[in-house]
């Protein structure tokens, strides 16, 4: 019996210490799911934290690198500042800008001499010649403007522009006519190199005849297409070769072309762009490019000095309208100057006139 009661003892000691483990596991699971229910609250740091009212999601992960904060000042600060700052800006009258500002030349002392020919005292002398005429249109007007101004002046022309028509025969006869000089410019405008000792000579030859049977003039000058003098030019032609020493380059700043593109590039008419031109290479000057070497071409009212030959070229408008105002601008601001056909500009301060085999460059200045 003793037995028995022992083993009903150990067996409900089993069971009290089992169900002791079982409320004590119970017990701290209980304690556990009360704690994961409650919140907590922040530590308190002295900072107020405000939640947004919006849920925040977590930051995805990014490869971009952030940037980093700027932190140096500028090393150049200003050094002052405007006490006072304007209210009101005021606004520019409107004012009318030209397209293409015309200067206004003024007169310079251009110096030098004046004629020692009695008949001619006190009076600037100027040779003024023309090349590659005749044509229809501009010699006619150049005509008009000599006219207008009383000057008389040189034409060199080309035989196979006289050889046109009659049109160009008849502007021929009216410069010989209106007291013009005609003088020997070729047949073709060929460069001598490109011919020989007889076809330079067959081309005044022709050229000569026709300025004689159409003006009655002998023909007493030549000048050389392009101006390539030369000791072989002096013994085949036989004649005087008339150079110049003022050019303003108009076969290149007053043909149609450049001018077209002046206009272009600055946005203005055709008559703007070539008025403008001529302004420019009349009373600023021009610095351009000539056969791949700078050059310069001084403004050509200032360059008119007593003695000077002037070479223009009679085919484009833009040297007609040139001449006009060149010569109205030296009537206005000197009245002394007196263009005359060359022969009789040579003979003014010289015993006589235009040698043969006589390079002239101006009134003094010959090889």
């Amino acid at each position: 019996m003793a037995s028995k009661t022992n083993s009903k003892k150990g067996t409900y000691g089993v069971i009290i210490a089992l169900a002791a483990v079982i409320i004590a596991l119970l017990v701290i699971l209980i304690s556990m799911e009360s704690r994961g229910t409650k919140q907590s609250k922040p530590a308190n740091t002295g900072t107020v934290v405000i939640n947004s009212p919006t849920e925040s999601k977590p930051a995805e992960p990014t490869d971009a690198v952030a940037t980093p904060f700027i932190t140096e000042a500028p090393t150049e600060l200003p050094t002052e500042i405007p006490t006072e700052v304007p209210t009101e800006v005021p606004t520019p009258e409107p004012t009318e800008v030209p397209v293409t500002p015309t200067p206004s030349p003024k007169p310079r002392v251009i110096g030098g001499k004046t004629s020692a020919n009695p008949n001619y005292e006190g009076k600037v002398l100027v040779a003024l010649t023309f090349d590659d005429g005749p044509e229809e249109g501009t010699t006619e007007e150049m005509l008009n403007v000599l006219k207008k101004h009383n000057a008389k002046a040189t034409f060199f022309v080309l035989g196979i522009q006289i050889n046109k028509g009659d049109t160009y025969r008849a502007l021929l006869k009216r410069a010989s006519d209106e007291g013009h000089q005609i003088g020997n410019h070729s047949y073709s405008h060929k460069f001598p190199s490109q011919l020989t000792d007889e076809q330079l000579h067959d081309e005044v030859v022709r050229t000569s005849a026709l300025i004689k049977e159409i003006t009655g003039q002998t023909v007493t000058v030549f000048r050389v297409p392009g101006g390539n003098k030369s000791d072989r030019v002096k013994r085949v032609t036989g004649l005087p070769l008339v150079q110049w020493c003022i050019d303003p380059l108009d076969w290149m700043f007053f043909e149609g072309g450049y001018i077209r593109n002046y206009a272009k590039e600055h946005g203005i008419s055709y008559s703007e762009a070539e008025s403008a031109i001529i302004d420019i290479v009349l009373f600023e000057g021009v610095h351009t490019t000539l056969e791949g070497e700078p050059y310069y071409c001084p403004p050509v009212a200032y360059e008119m000095k007593h003695g000077s030959i002037l070479l223009f070229h009679d085919i484009y408008m833009g040297s007609v309208h040139a001449v006009d105002r060149l010569l109205t601008f030296l009537e206005e601001n000197y009245g002394n100057y007196v263009f005359l056909p060359f022969d009789e500009f040579i003979l003014t301060e010289n015993d006589a006139g235009p040698q043969a085999g006589v390079v002239y460059y101006n009134l003094w200045s010959t090889t």
